[in-house]
């Protein structure tokens, strides 16, 4: 048994020489693209279809592009599509983004914050009717952990909150008029995948 140890101790330590020879990093100054996929759940219990948004959960498709001007410090613009499965809270935000790495290696934790405006895309529920009918406020923020497959491509694994306010929502009854036109403020949480160019 104490045979078995030292060989894997040795084999650890031979690994990890070899890996420390083939070091690789993702570029840590220079442009960068994003493609990032997510699911976002909602967490307002009042807010949204039926009173049913805890429920309700949306899929992200987000695209970033910008410069990385050291590893700490990132910025750079970006649009994301948000749809849910009923089309009532489909929306599109516009951002910018401060991205940052803390450490030069394959596999760095990063953080992401962001901000913009949602813009409304005019889509509704089945009748009885919910739409955005005018957007709000975006802010985003983001931790992870990314891994560089080589110097200009990356993969990454985050969890994240988002809030997305609609300045307007307005809920209509089944003979397609409106009844109410709220303000609403979707506080969400969620977690995905990033690739980096």
């Amino acid at each position: 048994m104490k045979r078995m140890i030292l060989v894997a101790a040795a084999l650890l330590c031979l690994l990890g020489t070899a890996a420390a020879q083939r070091h690789i990093e993702y570029k840590w100054r220079g442009p960068y693209f994003t493609i990032d996929g997510s699911y976002l759940m909602n967490l307002n219990r009042e807010a949204g279809l039926n009173g049913r948004a805890d429920t309700l959960g949306a899929v992200n498709l987000s695209m970033s592009a910008g410069f990385q001007f050291s590893k700490e410090a990132g910025v750079g613009i970006g649009i994301t599509y948000i749809s849910d499965p009923t089309g009532a809270f489909t929306q599109m935000p516009a951002y910018i983004e401060l991205r940052s790495h803390f450490m030069r290696s394959r596999l760095t934790p990063y953080t992401v914050l962001q901000g913009g405006y949602c813009l409304p895309l005019g889509s509704s529920s089945a009748p009885p009717r919910v739409e955005i009918t005018k957007g709000g406020l975006y802010f985003g923020a983001s931790v992870g952990a990314r891994y560089a497959i080589d110097r200009s491509f990356a993969i990454g694994l985050h969890v994240d909150y988002r809030l997305l306010q609609s300045a307007v929502v307005t809920r209509y009854d089944m003979h397609n008029t409106p009844e109410i036109a709220d303000p609403l403020a979707f506080h969400t949480v969620g977690g995905g995948l990033t690739m980096y160019f």
